[in-house]
């Protein structure tokens, strides 16, 4: 059954997508209004194939996309772009190919890729430097920092409930994050059309919906740096000598006093990045310590204005230091 949309009086109708082609136009042509003005995407058909991974010859992507809303933490996704009515015996195995070539490709082959990209960014002097402008590092650099860490961005005009089920079980098991956006076109009878989209980033923020322990501590540290291990293990045990909840999300992990989340973390391949509900200014935080205010650049816990980058267990004692006046504070 498709749906209508009352706009201003007007009636606009869904078209529906006539095949992947006609969704990736649409996607293209909006895709910055939908995730990121400080974004990049390269529709491009690309095999993905490790010496390890052998069955790529239906590993064909749909494109590139480069996101770097926190010039600190960009995130590279490959991109597959998918009509509802394919089935699951289809859109899965897709995925999983791309999943077999994030786990298995080594340095140098993950350096081919960077290579591939960085010729395809080199030959748009614009986007160059728009990129060294808004994240004040060289794209090289950026593209080196977002592919530790590759992730699969679905585009597809309607996630029924099995597939949502599927998807969050991969992610589970597997550990490799799916963002999914969903996207409806509806036109009226001037021609004129409306774009309708839902972007998971956004609706899984909380996951409220999901079993308490549908995700775990071993979930956001698999994979990770034995620094990184320590450093997340050593900070909830010290939160434990409080009254902190800890609660792990899909994107990152909560720490709440009573109900209200004063801390997160968010674990990466080499680094820890905290958010504190504390405003920079309301609270000291020692020299030792990058922080940032990032009330105005996207990340994973929006409601938390202040983030903390630590790449070393020397940092933890300043951390903990901070994290009992902010426990005080609120």
């Amino acid at each position: 059954m498709r749906g209508a949309i009352i706009y201003n009086g007007e009636k606009y109708q869904e078209t529906g997508f006539k095949n992947e082609a006609n969704l990736t136009e649409i996607f293209e042509k909006n895709y910055k209004s939908i995730i990121s003005e400080k974004s990049f995407f390269i529709p491009l058909a690309k095999q993905f194939k490790t010496k390890k991974f052998k069955n790529y010859r239906e590993s064909i992507g749909d494109g590139f996309f480069i996101l770097w809303e926190n010039p600190d933490v960009p995130v590279f996704y490959i991109v597959e772009i998918e009509l509802t009515s394919h089935s699951l015996r289809h859109i899965l195995p897709q995925l999983g190919n791309f999943i077999s070539f994030i786990q298995s490709a080594t340095t140098d082959e993950r350096m081919q890729v960077i290579d591939y990209i960085y010729e395809i960014i080199s030959n748009n002097k614009g986007l160059l430097a728009k990129i060294q402008q808004e994240t004040g590092k060289e794209a090289r650099y950026l593209l080196d920092e977002a592919m530790k860490e590759i992730q699969i961005l679905l585009v597809i005009d309607k996630i029924d409930i099995d597939l949502s089920i599927g998807l969050k079980h991969i992610e589970r098991a597997i550990n490799v994050k799916i963002r999914k956006i969903e996207i409806s076109s509806f036109i009226n009878n001037k021609g004129k059309e409306i774009i309708l989209y839902s972007d998971s980033e956004i609706e899984e923020e909380s996951d409220a919906k999901l079993p308490k322990d549908f995700y775990d501590l071993d979930y956001h540290i698999d994979n990770k740096s034995d620094g990184v291990k320590k450093i997340v293990k050593e900070f909830i045990k010290y939160t434990q000598k409080k009254k902190v909840d800890v609660s792990y999300q899909k994107h990152y992990i909560g720490f709440f006093k009573e109900d209200k989340m004063i801390f997160s973390c968010v674990p990466k391949k080499d680094k820890v990045i905290f958010y504190s509900k504390a405003l920079i200014k309301q609270i000291p935080i020692h020299k030792s310590l990058f922080k940032r205010d990032v009330r105005k650049i996207g990340h994973l816990t929006n409601h938390l204005p202040t983030e903390i980058i630590i790449e070393n267990q020397s940092q933890l004692k300043n951390l903990f230091s901070y994290f009992d006046k902010v426990y005080r504070k609120f």
